[in-house]
């Protein structure tokens, strides 16, 4: 059933209706919805709705979609939705689980669903690099890199049927050599709100081989205006991969004491930084462990507190850890390279962990031929697929028990330091707890920064808890000098909020940017909280901005 239409401020049924139209006759009608219920990509449950699926609060609705199939296509869309003054919400493929999926930030948008153009321009084994259109999931990639028999292994984040260019421009990460993905783009080809198409770097001159080589271009580096903004429509990207290693191994690293994540944190950081360390390592705690294990007595205990999304008791994690001979922390990270020099970093890393008493290390080896490529198929699906081999796995076993459980994703970045690790996580572990949250930690360490998130778990009943305990983390890393990178449509505002120095100087120039570029304000407007002051476009008012402390 259509959710009851909302339209936004300043748009009639008539208008939406000429919108519409005006629309189908650019698209054809079957490209078109008139409603948020048909259209999108399959869901969690089989749905092909435009919604939230773990919605915290406020259902956010949309009025219907428009699915183009080129940049020409995009373009004219935007065209019209200027001239009829109507929002458009933009996404890749629509799959961001936690951060508020296929759903608009101001209720009666009109998504502009990416997911029909799914070409692979190009891939090029020499220089190791893919062109790529939005629809492209890292599943295609993957898949297409097999068919050729190429020699190229490439980057997933832990479900791989997210855009592997959405996931970019929301500066995602994956568990590859190239898992910093915003960090190995080079190129975009954008439409801007108007429906200007143009090229970034190199790109800007016509038929330019150095488009997906060098990143840096002639004058001002635009690329970075596009990423998690609403400035433009990135409908083509230049992604890097990493040629394919002789040898691989997966390592594992377990550490007895809470207290120890910091030190740990620390010391994987810095093999990160020294090269030691072919991807950012990632470290998990005891629930998830709990989760992992094929023990049905594990998983017998465990499950009746999952499925109601209700926090493990600390004495029942601490029986469990003990039996099993577990760590409180688990990490996992690879070894990549050439026959010689996997075994070399190895024997680096094991006399390095001797740092930290009572420290363990497994590994699994695929020892390679010298001068041969080694396939990522070889290795298979895992759940964290450092060999870039894309996986469901997580999905599955996560939300895929019929529970209707869903989560919310706070997404800190903290220093990679002992004291600021341990400072950070004790006190969030204890208001996990108070809260009788269910909490999936997910710790994503880079060479200078780590993404301490947290997937907190909820219940569709349980959204006024969920959005408390999302408001005690929020404050939480506030006081200690934090913020996300990267966040919820509910709580992109109070984001932007925290970014106050020299007075919003940052909002007050992305906000200049956006209505000089968007005379409508017609293009996802508030997504990263910069919102157009030259439309009426705002967020419901049933959403709070700011105080979210009665919730």
């Amino acid at each position: 059933m259509a959710s009851k239409r909302v339209l936004p401020q300043g748009v009639t049924e008539a208008t939406l209706h000429d919108f519409f139209e005006h629309v189908e006759g650019i698209l054809g009608k079957e490209n078109v919805s008139r409603d948020n219920t048909t259209g999108a990509l399959e869901g969690l449950n089989g749905d092909h709705a435009y919604i939230d699926p773990f919605a915290t609060g406020h259902l956010r609705t949309a009025n219907g979609a428009a699915r183009p199939n080129s940049p020409e296509q995009v373009s004219a869309v935007l065209k019209a939705a200027n001239q009829f003054k109507i929002p458009l919400w933009t996404f890749s493929r629509g799959k961001n689980l936690g951060y508020g999926g296929s759903a608009p930030l101001v209720d009666g948008s009109v998504i502009l669903d990416l997911h029909r153009m799914n070409k692979i321009i190009e891939l090029n084994e020499q220089y190791a690099y893919a062109i790529l259109e939005p629809g492209v999931s890292f599943l295609d990639l993957y898949d297409a890199i097999q068919e050729r028999g190429l020699k190229l292994w490439m980057s997933a984040p832990g479900i791989g049927w997210g855009s592997v260019l959405g996931n970019c421009l929301d500066r995602g990460y994956g568990h590859g050599v190239t898992g910093e993905h915003s960090q190995n783009q080079c190129g975009l080809e954008v439409v801007t709100p108007i429906g200007e198409i143009l090229r970034s770097g190199m790109g800007a001159m016509s038929d330019s081989k150095l488009w997906p080589l060098h990143k840096g271009g002639f004058g001002p580096s635009i690329d970075g205006l596009f990423f998690q903004s609403n400035l433009g429509v990135v409908t083509k990207i230049g992604v890097h991969l990493c040629p394919a290693p002789e040898a691989f191994m997966t390592c594992e690293v377990s550490v007895y004491k809470r207290e120890d994540l910091g030190p740990l944190t620390a010391l994987l950081s810095d093999l990160y930084r020294k090269r030691i360390i072919g991807n950012a390592p990632s470290i998990t705690d005891v629930y998830r462990q709990c989760l992992r294990s094929k023990d049905p007595n594990v998983l017998e205990r465990v499950m009746p507190f999952v499925l109601q999304a209700r926090a493990l008791p600390k004495k029942l994690k601490e029986e469990i850890r003990v039996e099993q001979g577990w760590g409180h922390w688990l990490a996992f990270f690879a070894l990549f390279g050439t026959t010689e020099v996997v075994p070399a970093q190895l024997a680096s890393i094991k006399r390095a962990i001797l740092e930290i008493p009572g420290a363990k290390i497994t590994t699994t080896s695929w020892p390679g031929v010298p001068g041969e490529a080694l396939k990522a198929s070889v290795m298979g699906e895992h759940e964290i697929p450092q060999s870039g081999v894309p996986t469901m796995q997580t999905l599955r076993r996560f939300f895929g028990d019929g529970s209707g459980r869903g989560h919310v994703t706070f997404s800190p970045i903290l220093p990679p330091a002992a004291k600021e690790v341990n400072s950070y996580y004790m006190e969030a572990e204890d208001i996990l707890d108070e809260e009788d949250a269910n909490n999936f930690g997910d710790i994503h360490i880079t060479e200078r920064f780590i993404y301490a998130i947290s997937l907190i778990n909820f219940l569709p009943n349980q959204a006024q808890k969920v959005r408390r305990t999302f408001r005690k983390l929020f404050d939480l890393a506030a006081k200690q000098g934090y913020t996300e990178y990267r966040t919820h449509l509910d709580f992109m505002d109070d984001v932007a909020a925290q970014l106050d120095f020299n007075g919003h100087a940052l909002r007050k120039y992305t906000t200049l940017l956006k209505d000089a570029t968007d005379p409508h304000g017609i293009l996802s407007p508030g997504k990263s909280g910069i919102w157009p002051s030259n439309s009426g476009f705002r967020k419901p008012s049933e959403t709070p901005l700011i105080d979210l402390n009665g919730c």
